[in-house]
């Protein structure tokens, strides 16, 4: 259909008429404001002149250009016809949208990034600024429309759009009657994660929009995958920049304490230092202390942490963060996969930005983020390397991608064991992807579940060797699950007893016994890792400048919102429903794996009976990632309207034949050694330090070791005094590797739920740590002052008394260096 261009020129008369009085409103604006100074110039002062002069251009201007498009043909032929000045329509389409941008961002800073100190500059420059803004994109409207003419723009994906916003906007119904989703759970229950700043997503928005036109260079036509593994490495140091500008001083949360002495770094504690002490039990060959380890991938990560970095946690949280700093690449990756390089670009900073708010908040609230220890934020890095090798399966249909998509997602069970619960629905988009023909989908999917197998079998033989049943975590995780299934005394694991039992029977029983129950919870927690996934994009709430603390709004909140955040939130729905319409278009139900992965972990968070914060961070990204799809699918209704054809990844999900069948031994040989020597790692990091570095040290040899080393420092004890103290009952001697050192004061100490008890606060001066040999040993030494420097990792011998839950030291030696000390209460009996 040709396009309706022919008679668009005969309408430049109203467009400058137009801008003549948008220039004359923003001129009387500029006028009504007082003068700011005392030196005038014809009635104003010399910067009110700087800003009249450009509106009085542009008030003469446009008024001269419509008197002469309306009375002159020639001037209308010769300047305004679109092929009469093509270089230049093409620059100032290129131009006026940058300008726009640059207007816009100015305003935004002189708004909002000092306001108390640069207000009263932006109330003068927002009548140039925002006639420049506006003019920008009327203009660019309008040349685009004179040099392309209106198109009409294909509809397909707007009735999946539709009938996606119309299931959203039940959905959204349902929980605001019902409340589930909403109602806080007695036995645990978070605040929404860290969501995205508004100014943030506009900048991300605008970013997305910019990129757009930059789409049309023929660089970027001609070398698509340069130039997508040039972006993917800009927001890869992007990423590492920004978030390595948040000093670590910022960890003062549930899983590190704060930066204080003897050590001066940001020691984990809590879950962090779970991982962390297992992965130093590897590193001094106690195999994980003689248990199952939960999550043993993250453990063999923070293993070659340490190995590169030593003690030196500033050193270890960067290289955790250059890892993850990766899945802000991955976002990218798969939003050009389901949609566009708009997409991903979008996409992307709206993922650095977000965690970028998680960081400078990490003092003021829960999070999990790319600094502390946790497996959440490498949950979500596999999560999207999961996604993608299924999408790559899906499009290229060869049973080598089924394969290595099966690995990645036993990789993944690895980190997250209740990932588990996203293969249903996987399989399920798998089955309605491929279900033109059974052996078409039958044998991928059997080669699939054996990637899962070949990636997990090494680390389930691991256990059932060591235990005696196949099993993924720690059975204390299976008893913290086993106990939110009761109407009281919920995450009281120890009164849980599995012996005997599996966790499945415990389950199944109670959900038989009380099914209402059961489904009740589900649905809430379910609910409302979805509900939290929507409140990740920002709401209205006030805003007081860039420069000022992050408003900690979403930690308030109660299941109510004011009526312009309901209809703002409607807005998002809509944009999402847009960018899931545009992926089932281009790609059908292949579009929806994201969606999938995210539902899947959704329901193990209900099941779990957790939800909130660090329990929806792997899967609460969905809503901003099909919102950037639907931005962008506007932006290219809006580009195509002008007939511009930009590529996007619209490949369709083919059912075609696969491909020439090439020798399956040297097609699956390296894919399955690879995966399965991943697997097998935590597994053979077992030898890493074989035998044990503390084995065969006993009781009379520390003793005369603590009694060489005192002798050396001329404390106030003898050999003889440390044997008779030792005789007594009550009374330990232990080697081994000193964790965690801290300081303090009398009545100081960390208060949690569940506190180490080498750090619950206490009557007297105090240094509590973790002594890490056969198990981990909570150690108080009583002690005044900050003698004792960073013996963080330093081999220690310690002389003490047996308590309830901890040790209490009496003398504290380090053979490395020659150091021992004698606590305040020095040898006296170990009496109750």
């Amino acid at each position: 259909m040709e396009p309706n261009r022919h008679r668009l020129p005969d309408f430049w008369p109203l467009f400058f008429l137009l801008t003549f009085l948008e220039a004359a409103a923003c001129l009387l604006a500029l006028l009504r404001i007082p003068n700011e100074g005392t030196r005038l110039i014809l009635g104003f002062t010399a910067t009110r002149w700087a800003l009249l002069l450009p509106l009085l251009a542009a008030v003469g201007g446009a008024a001269t250009a419509t008197y002469f498009s309306w009375r002159k043909a020639d001037f209308r032929a010769d300047w305004l016809e679109p092929d009469s000045q093509p270089r230049l329509y093409g620059f100032l389409s290129m131009a006026l949208p940058i300008l726009g941008m640059v207007a816009g961002i100015g305003a935004y800073l002189l708004r909002w990034y000092d306001p108390e100190s640069l207000l009263p500059f932006f109330e003068r420059a927002w009548p140039l600024l925002g006639f420049v803004i506006l003019f920008s994109v009327q203009s660019t409207a309008w040349l685009l429309a004179l040099r392309f003419g209106i198109h009409k723009v294909s509809s397909k994906s707007r009735n999946p759009a539709l009938i996606t916003f119309i299931v959203l906007l039940l959905l959204f119904g349902f929980i605001s009657l019902t409340k589930l989703g909403l109602t806080p759970d007695p036995a645990y229950w978070g605040e929404p994660g860290v969501p995205i700043q508004g100014w943030q997503l506009g900048l991300a928005l605008l970013t997305g929009a910019s990129f757009l036109s930059l789409s049309l260079l023929p660089l970027i036509r001609l070398h698509p995958r340069r130039t997508d593994i040039l972006i993917g490495a800009f927001f890869w140091l992007l990423a590492v920049g920004i978030w390595s500008s948040v000093p670590n001083a910022v960890l003062k949360n549930s899983f590190y304490f704060p930066i204080d002495p003897p050590a001066n770094m940001p020691l984990p504690y809590s879950d962090s230092g779970y991982y962390d002490y297992m992965a130093h039990s590897l590193l001094i060959g106690t195999d994980y202390i003689g248990e199952i380890p939960t999550r043993p991938l993250y453990i063999l990560f923070l293993t070659a942490l340490h190995l590169i970095f030593g003690e030196n946690y500033n050193l270890i949280i960067l290289g955790q963060t250059l890892v993850l700093a990766s899945f802000p690449v991955l976002f990218y990756v798969l939003g050009i996969r389901l949609h566009s390089r708009t997409a991903g670009v979008t996409i992307a900073l709206l993922a650095i930005f977000r965690e970028w708010n998680n960081l400078l908040v990490s003092s003021d609230t829960r999070v999990s983020n790319t600094k502390t220890l946790l497996v959440d934020m490498p949950t979500l890095l596999m999560i999207l390397l999961a996604c993608l090798f299924a999408f790559r399966w899906l499009e290229k249909k060869d049973n080598l991608s089924a394969f290595i998509a099966g690995g990645t997602f036993g990789i993944l069970l690895l980190l997250r064991t209740q990932s588990m619960l996203i293969l249903p629905i996987l399989l399920l988009i798998v089955f309605l992807v491929l279900r033109s023909n059974r052996s078409f989908w039958l044998v991928p999917m059997l080669v699939f579940a054996f990637g899962v197998v070949v990636s997990v079998a090494p680390w389930l033989t691991h256990n059932y060797l060591r235990i005696g049943k196949f099993a993924f975590d720690a059975p204390f995780q299976y008893q913290v699950l086993a106990s939110q299934y009761a109407y009281t005394g919920n995450l009281d694991f120890s009164s849980v007893d599995l012996e005997g039992k599996s966790l499945g029977q415990i389950l199944i029983t109670f959900a038989l016994k009380d099914p209402g129950f059961v489904a009740g919870f589900v649905t809430n927690h379910f609910l409302a890792t979805e509900v939290d996934a929507l409140l990740a994009l920002p709401l209205i709430a006030p805003f007081t400048g860039l420069r000022a603390p992050i408003n900690l709004y979403w930690t308030s909140f109660n299941g109510t919102l004011t009526w312009n955040n309901v209809l703002l939130l409607i807005g998002y729905l809509a944009l999402i429903a847009i960018g899931m319409g545009s992926a089932w278009h281009r790609w059908r139900w292949a579009g929806l794996l994201p969606l999938g992965f995210n539902l899947g972990y959704a329901l193990a968070n209900g099941i779990g009976r957790f939800s909130g914060w660090r329990y929806d961070l792997p899967a609460d990204w969905i809503a901003y990632f099909y919102f950037g799809i639907g931005f962008s699918e506007i932006l290219f209704w809006l580009i195509n309207t002008f007939g511009i054809n930009i590529s996007t990844n619209n490949s369709e999900v083919h059912t075609a034949a696969l491909a020439p069948k090439k020798n399956p031994f040297t097609t699956f040989l390296p894919s399955v050694l690879i995966l399965a020597l991943i697997g097998a790692l935590p597994w053979i990091a077992e030898s890493f330090n074989s035998p044990p570095r503390y084995a065969g040290t006993d009781s009379a040899t520390i003793q005369t070791q603590i009694a060489d080393i005192s002798i050396n420092q001329k404390l106030s004890i003898t050999p003889a005094e440390i044997r008779r103290f030792a005789e007594q009952p009550g009374t330990i001697t232990l080697t081994g590797q000193l964790l965690y050192p801290r300081y303090f004061g009398s009545g100081a100490g960390i208060s949690s739920s569940t506190p180490w008890p080498s750090y619950e606060p206490r009557d007297f001066p105090r240094l509590g740590f973790l002594l890490l040999n056969m198990k981990a040993d909570e150690v108080v030494f009583p002690i005044k002052g900050h003698s004792i420097g960073n013996v963080q990792g330093e081999d220690a011998l310690i002389l003490g008394c047996e308590r309830e839950n901890f040790i209490e030291a009496r003398v504290l030696a380090f053979p490395d260096s020659d150091l021992a000390f004698l606590s305040d209460i020095a040898l006296e009996p170990c009496l109750p």
